[in-house]
């Protein structure tokens, strides 16, 4: 009988330490595709966007991620691009999420259009959260408050131009840019609480960097770091925009830059594994590979 205490005290141990090396969530990330039926211009191959987000859907489907995000920019320009793009994503295996948020390249569109970018893009809202296995997903609108947008938010354009005046003389001072507004904002704080009083991990995803400081960081990027980086909850801030990639480390989180698949002849996507005390990103074609440790959060 203690024999048998014994193997099945070593069998649950065994199991237990096969469990532990499982990732609690796999996630496939894409980044600016800026599909559109045109050449390439310089480094930007536009039209094999398509074959390269079909290669990024197969290995998501081979390594069964539990869901897709899409970090912006789909398109490059015309409404016609949404029409070829979308589709691709119908080859996900049906369990497979499929989520997206808005670039500054999906507004590259007529005006009359925008409206229905919700639609297309099979969004909830402008922004929005979702949870999965008891982490919580924030997914940030950088268009907020920006030029190319405002003919759908119809903000007040005085304060369009305060915040992009408030970068003059900074990295950052491009009019493709944008900013957070306070709405928006107060949204995330309610969000982060939510969380904190759930003892639900966060992974934040936007379009716009925060951090490094570099040319595509969002306009009132100071304002969210203060909000991001006073949550305890909060472990990565994930995003595109910035298409030769970028990473950070910084008061506990790890701020990820992902490749822009549009600029590279091969490809470029992730798979992020998320473990109790780290995050693992797998990057295929032009994508850095980066594990990252998450137990000091």
């Amino acid at each position: 009988m203690n024999k048998l205490i014994v193997l099945l005290t070593a069998f649950v141990l065994l199991l237990s330490s096969c469990s532990q090396n499982q990732p609690i969530l796999k996630i496939g990330l894409v980044a600016d595709p800026q599909y559109e039926d045109k050449n390439t211009a310089g480094i930007r191959h536009y039209r094999e966007s398509l074959w390269k987000l079909n290669e990024a859907i197969d290995t998501f489907n081979q390594y069964n991620v539990d869901f897709v995000q899409n970090l912006g920019d789909i398109i490059n320009s015309g409404w016609e691009s949404f029409d070829s793009i979308m589709p691709v994503y119908d080859n996900l295996k049906p369990r497979i999420g499929n989520y997206h948020l808005l670039g500054n390249h999906d507004f590259a569109i007529d005006s009359i259009d925008m409206p229905g970018l919700l639609k297309v893009l099979s969004m909830p809202d402008h922004y929005y959260s979702y949870v999965v296995k008891n982490w919580r997903f924030i997914v940030l609108n950088s268009m907020d408050y920006s030029y190319l947008a405002n003919p759908l938010y119809n903000h007040n354009i005085d304060l369009i131009d305060s915040y992009y005046e408030k970068t003059k003389g900074k990295i950052n001072h491009y009019n493709w840019n944008g900013a957070i507004g306070e709405k928006q904002q107060d949204w995330l704080k309610s969000e982060l609480k939510t969380a904190e009083q759930m003892d639900q991990k966060v992974i934040v995803f936007a379009h716009m960097p925060l951090r490094p400081d570099v040319e595509e960081t969002l306009w009132n990027e100071k304002e969210i770091i203060e909000i991001i980086e006073s949550s305890p909850n909060i472990v990565a801030f994930i995003n595109g925009h910035r298409h030769k990639g970028d990473y950070a480390f910084e008061n506990g989180i790890h701020y990820i830059s992902m490749f822009g698949m549009v600029d590279t002849e091969v490809s470029s996507y992730g798979i992020l594994e998320v473990y109790p005390e780290s995050l693992v990103l797998t990057g295929y074609g032009n994508q850095e590979s980066l594990k990252m440790v998450t137990s000091d959060k």
